[in-house]
Parts: C-alpha cells; structure tokens; sequence
C-alpha cells in the first residue's frame, strides 16, 4: 500500500511552463479505451460480438459491468461531443427504449449464465429526459435479466435543469446509489455562450435533494477551456463548487474539434481560452480544490479522502473504464443503445451511431454493432500498462510480470529508452521495481501513456484527438 509521501500521491503545486507546454501540448488519446477507437473497423461485427459475449459467459463467476446509453436532451449544449438526440417531443424516447430492451434479452441470453452484475451506468444524453415510468420499466428489464450484487454501485447522469425531486426518489426506490451531476461552469456568459443556462440555485437544489435522499459519492462535472472563460469567473465557479462540496469532481478539458463536431462552430464568436491560458484554468481548479481538502484522482477527477476512490488510490487499485474512474472489479462491460461501446470477452465492440440503424439491426434479430476489435496479446498487455499509469500512476514490473509473463525492462526496452525525456523533465522516475509519474508527470499523463502505445503512427489519427492539456 501507498503513503500519502509516495510521489504518486504528492499534491504538491505544478509548476507547467509555458516551454512544457508549447513542448508537450498537442493532439493525443484520452485512453478511454486501448486501442484507441480509430483502431477499430467496420469488418468486426454482429458475429464477432456474438463470439465475443459466448466466449465472456465461459467466466460465469466473474461479475460484469453495465452501460445504457439514454440519447435524448431537450436542447443541445454547443460544446457536446456526445451522441445526442435533441427532440422536444418525449414520446420518440419510448420507441427507443422497445429497441433497448430487445437488445438486452439479446444479449443476456448470449452471456448465458453470467449474469452478476456490479455496476450499472446511465449516460446521455439526458437519462432523466425519460418519464418516471419510463425509468421503472428500463429498470425493471436490467434487473429481469441479470442478477445484481447487493453493494452493486448503481449510478447515472443527471441535468438539473431537468431532473424532478420525483424522478430522483423513484431512482433512489430502485437502488441507485451514484449520481453525477452536469454543470460545466456556473458563469453566466460562459453558459450563454455554451446554450447551457444552468443557475447555481438550480444546481444548489437538486444537490440537496441528492443528498437527503441518500446518494453517495455525488460527483459535480466541470469543463475548462470553454468561450469566455477567465481566470476570474471560473475562480467564482470553482469556489462556488466547494462550498457546495461534492463527494467527487470531473474536471474535463474541453476538446474543441469543429471539424468533427460542427455545432461547436456556433461558439466561434467568443473568446476561448487555449494553451497556456486554458492550462492556468485547471492549475486554479487544482489548487483550490486541493486546498478544499480534496485529493487528485487521475489525470482529471478529484474526491474526498474519505470517498472510495481515494482509498482506492492508496492501494493501487484504481479502474478505469467507459464510465470513468471506479474501483469496480468488473473486467467485463456491456453496453446497451445507441453507439453504446462494450468491452467483452477480448473485444471493444461499438454499436450503431445512428437510431434508424439501430432498429434496422434489431428488427432483423441481428446485433446492432457498428465496428470493433480483437485485442491480441500485445494489445491486452500495453492496455493494462497504460491503465496503471493513468490511474494510479504507477507501473509495478513484478505485477506485470506475474500477470502476463512480461519482463518489463525487455518487452518495453525501446519505450523505457523513450521515457529518458520525461525522466529529464521530471515527469517520471524509474527503478529496477517500477516507473512512477511524478506530481509535475501528473500533467503530462496522456503524453507518457503515448509512449506505450504501439498504434500511434498515423499522422491521420491525430486529427481525431483532443489537445493533452
């Protein structure tokens, strides 16, 4: 077990030069997945997911994951890079949600008897768009489907400026524990300039709600580097946040990629914060939420010392998924809707971006996967690798070796020959034992993980990715 003197845990201040950044900033994997989705193809398909969740219910034992992507909101924010539906017209979710519960009898029965689940996720889109009822019976079919453990971690995603007291008590009636709410910046202009006009009384009252109905680890999602943005208005917002005092923190780096996502062109009109600018943003989020009493998770997540994510920390343990940091011990996730993307059985498998699509799969009893992969040998070890790294930023040789009969200073002989920059900067030390990323490294995880990853040699691919910082 870490001590909070390890260098891995330090919360100390970095001190990000403008040099380190004009050096290190550039487009590159949030490592969500590895690898990366650009690796995946269009020839994986229904009957390789098929093979991949037959061959997932061989560990009937092992628990799994769950994800269901809810699309709709009512409005679009313009910075989303999320798959959305924006309809005003609620009743085009419950054909939806048909579809949905065709592919979850779909896939339980291909899992067979595997069927302990240990965690459950909502995401959007805006899982509250749906009515009360609507929420009863999704429910319902998970939990007709599959078994769920007791300590189950139940979670979803909320907007406040839609989400009803009666919606959240009929959540807290099925069991959902976790809840993370969407506030991104709590400045004025800042929100008009995103179309996302949230008041902090709004926030304020749904997060009390929240709170005297018994969620734990509540998590608050902010964004840096967004239109009209200053050091200034989101100092306030921060301030704002910690009094407020959430369990957990998402602070996430806006990835403006108008290329791709064309509705981010509407904020072109305003000033946005890039470079060393959006970086000082974060460094103020990161300084006065530690101040707060608040520990750094990762490479952008914050919690209490108490919340289990920092316990998990300590004990190098920390998971991450689609979902997010956790400490859940599933190594399988399924995922359900639209463009919803599982990791089973050997594979990342991606369905169907598009609705129409979805339910043409469907309707024909066909899986609804868009593309996928197969993970070889390679693929499976530097996945494990990059994960350590950017969780607990921490690479242990001796666990490598035990877990996939890897010798670290041979396999990776020429990526460790490539961390002697990061050695020199100060963003890595290494032993005969192990790599740890140092506090200042902490800033620069994505960029070390890069190192790692065999795929990364299309010049194509980097348009694909947001900035590191």
């Amino acid at each position: 077990m870490t001590t909070p003197s390890s260098p891995a845990l330090t919360q100390e201040s970095l001190e990000v030069t403008r040099q380190l950044l004009d050096r290190y900033d550039r487009p590159g994997p949030r490592y969500t997945s590895y690898p990366t989705a650009p690796e995946w193809n269009q020839d994986f398909g229904a009957t390789d997911y098929a093979k991949a969740l037959e061959r997932a219910a061989q560990n009937a034992e092992e628990p799994l994951s769950l994800y269901v992507h809810l699309p709709f909101c009512w409005e679009r924010c313009h910075f989303c890079g999320c798959n959305v539906v924006i309809s005003k017209h609620p009743e085009v979710s419950g054909k939806y949600l048909e579809y949905v519960y065709k592919e979850i009898g779909m896939v339980s029965k291909l899992l067979g008897d595997r069927k302990t689940v240990k965690q459950l996720h909502w995401g959007g889109g805006t899982p509250t768009y749906q009515t009360v009822d609507q929420i009863k019976t999704l429910h319902g079919k998970l939990t007709d489907a599959f078994d769920f453990a007791p300590d189950a971690e139940v979670a979803l995603e909320v907007d406040p400026r839609v989400t009803s007291r009666e919606q959240l008590e009929t959540l807290r009636g099925l069991g959902f524990n976790r809840i993370s709410m969407g506030v991104q910046d709590l400045d004025a202009k800042v929100q008009a300039a995103i179309n996302r006009n949230q008041t902090e009384a709004e926030t304020r009252e749904l997060f009390q709600s929240c709170r005297e109905l018994g969620f734990d680890g509540i998590n608050l999602d902010l964004i840096y580097g967004l239109p009209e943005q200053t050091p200034e208005t989101w100092t306030r917002t921060v301030e704002a946040v910690i009094d407020i005092r959430p369990d957990r923190l998402a602070v996430y780096s806006y990835a403006h990629l108008p290329e791709q996502i064309k509705h981010q062109r509407k904020m072109d009109e305003h000033p946005r914060p890039t470079g060393a600018e959006k970086y000082d943003l974060f460094a103020i989020a990161r300084k006065l939420f530690v101040a707060a009493g608040y520990r750094i998770i990762g490479m952008d997540h914050f919690a209490l010392p108490t919340d289990e994510l920092s316990v998990a920390l300590d004990e190098r343990r920390l998971h991450r998924n689609f979902m997010g940091y956790t400490v859940v011990p599933a190594e399988d996730m399924v995922a359900f809707g639209v463009s919803g993307i599982g990791e089973v059985g050997g594979t990342y498998a991606q369905n169907e971006k598009r609705p129409a699509m979805y339910y043409k799969a469907l309707d024909a009893d066909t899986l609804p996967t868009l593309c996928g992969t197969w993970l070889t040998d390679d693929d499976a070890i530097r996945r494990w690798v990059i994960r350590q790294l950017m969780c607990n930023f921490y690479l242990d040789f001796a666990v490598l070796n035990a877990r996939f009969g890897v010798d670290y200073a041979t396999y990776f002989a020429d990526e460790n020959a490539r961390l002697d920059e990061f050695c020199a900067e100060g963003f890595v030390t290494r032993s005969e034992q192990n790599l740890q990323v140092l506090p200042l490294g902490q800033a620069f995880v994505r960029n070390i993980a890069m190192v790692f990853d065999a795929h990364l040699k299309k010049p194509a691919h980097f348009e694909k990715f947001s900035r590191t910082i």
